[in-house]
């Protein structure tokens, strides 16, 4: 089998093609789970935002017995 230049050159325009939708793929990937944990995040901190002020409310229900 003979290979020349040309082919060498379209099987390497290939194989970059297939690692740059690879690439693509982890990207969006990411992407997606970036956004998750970050509303993930976002969650947390709202419940801890509202479980300190009912923290608070009961701390100065307490108070007030």
């Amino acid at each position: 089998m003979n290979i020349n230049n040309e082919d060498i050159a379209k099987q390497h325009v290939h194989d970059l093609r297939q690692e740059l939708e690879r690439c693509r793929m982890a990207t969006k990937l990411r992407s997606k789970r970036n956004a998750a944990a970050h509303a993930a995040k976002t969650a947390r901190t709202v419940e801890g935002k509202w479980k300190a002020l009912l923290e608070t409310i009961i701390m100065m229900g307490r108070r007030m017995l």
